[in-house]
């Protein structure tokens, strides 16, 4: 049995952009892309502080972790979600850190 895999994505907007630019383009990413994908459990967007923000993604398994990572670099509504985000920090091609769940509770 695959233990479920979470992803933290940080975000730093990009110059210009505000939160409600954000939360609308995440809207869009959740509707458009992330619904349509297999093995996403949940997703969670926060504020960490001023202007910077953690997207947190669980998936159901690594493979269904890499897939969607995969469909993103290719996906135009990814690419507007991408475009609020000040990624001239990002190595876009460097692997994104996933962490295995021990235990889950609710």
């Amino acid at each position: 049995m695959s233990e479920p895999i979470t992803v933290l994505a940080p975000i730093k907007l990009a110059a210009g952009k505000t939160e409600e630019d954000l939360l609308e383009a995440s809207s869009r990413f959740q509707e458009n892309f992330v619904s349509q994908q297999q093995g996403v459990l949940r997703r969670e967007l926060l504020r960490t502080s001023e202007g910077e923000y953690l997207d947190i993604v669980q998936f159901k398994s690594m493979d269904d972790a890499e897939k969607v990572i995969e469909a993103e670099r290719t996906s135009p509504v990814c690419m507007d979600f991408f475009s609020v985000m000040d990624l001239s920090e990002v190595d876009m091609d460097a692997e994104m850190p996933m962490y295995r769940s021990l235990a889950t509770y609710t």
